[in-house]
């Protein structure tokens, strides 16, 4: 939307070359005839997930480049904490779980020989959810979960070239570029904890299918006004191989890596793409025999491969 907006006004020569204030009020015209809040809330949410694991994650992506776009990155960062109650009772057990997510997406604008506009959004979450582990049969645990969440939004941008600085900055600064806000997010998942012993190894299967809704919080303009959807598809399985080596008297295991995301509806590309896999290996340390409440700490690294996106990530999981 912000490309096909640039595009627009520099092609209008009589806007591009004169500094007029009737120039700069014909730009944000343009602005505002371009804006989609949905396309944008739509971004906003599908950056926001639940986790049907415990694992603290932090991981890099790299959108494929479109015409006019230089080095999109997205940075995404989750630290869940989950308290089950009753966790050894037999039937369904209730649990919170706390979500502390930062992320920046980064992005360049060529627009024009000698005109550049270098822009970063700056997000700071938390949400709180809750719901139920609801054991069927040995292995398989089911999850319905609702959660709630609060978030603020950041956006600075640097403006370079003659007409970036004397005709873009001034008119689209605050609006467009350079604004602060707050947004609420709130939504609901089910999702499934598979495990199994399978010869010598351990077999994990994560899944779960969340929806989230976005909408901005006392927005100081209509262009940081939006609102949003997203449903979003999560996938992990990751299999333990017990191993004959030990750190510290614990036993260590090498753990198997893989994972799929995939996003769903009309803006289901908002982040420049639709979906991506997972691949990668981690180190287990069991340290049941140590008397703490968490059972076991992994650490690990991935792959992140997909048809617009590649990058990389770690991981640290804990067992309870």
């Amino acid at each position: 939307m912000l490309l096909s907006f640039l595009a627009t006004l520099l092609g209008c020569p009589a806007v591009a070359y004169s500094q007029s204030d009737p120039a700069i009020d014909l730009i944000r015209q343009l602005a505002e005839d371009s804006f989609d809040s949905v396309s944008i809330g739509a971004g906003y949410a599908a950056m926001v997930d639940f986790a049907v694991s415990r694992d603290i994650s932090s991981a890099t992506f790299y959108p494929d480049q479109t015409e006019g776009v230089v080095d999109p990155t997205l940075k995404h960062s989750t630290f869940p904490f989950r308290h089950v109650f009753n966790p050894d009772a037999p039937g369904a057990r209730p649990f919170l779980q706390g979500l502390f997510a930062y992320q920046k997406l980064s992005s360049g604008f060529d627009i024009e020989p000698g005109e550049f506009i270098d822009s970063e959004w700056t997000t700071y979450g938390a949400s709180l959810s809750g719901g139920f582990e609801i054991p069927l049969g040995e292995n398989l645990v089911v999850l319905p979960v609702i959660s709630v969440g609060y978030g603020r939004l950041e956006n600075r941008a640097s403006f370079y070239g003659p007409i970036s600085e004397s005709l873009l900055q001034p008119a689209l600064s605050g609006e467009i570029f350079n604004w602060d806000s707050n947004s609420v997010t709130y939504g609901a998942s089910i999702g499934m904890d598979y495990r199994r012993q399978l010869s010598r190894f351990d077999i994990e299967v994560l899944a779960g299918v969340t929806h989230n809704f976005i909408e901005s919080v006392n927005a100081p303009n209509r262009f940081t006004d939006f609102q949003g959807q997203a449903t979003i598809f999560d996938l992990e399985i990751n299999t333990v191989h017990p191993t004959n080596w030990k750190i510290a008297g614990s036993p260590l295991a090498i753990v198997g890596l893989f994972g799929n995301t995939e996003f769903f509806g009309p803006q289901r590309e908002a982040l420049g793409f639709s979906g991506f896999f997972e691949a990668g290996l981690g180190l287990q340390v069991d340290i049941s025999n140590k008397g703490h409440k968490v059972k076991s700490l992994r650490f690990g690294a991935k792959a992140i491969i997909g048809p617009d996106v590649d990058g990389w990530g770690l991981i640290l999981g804990y067992g309870i």
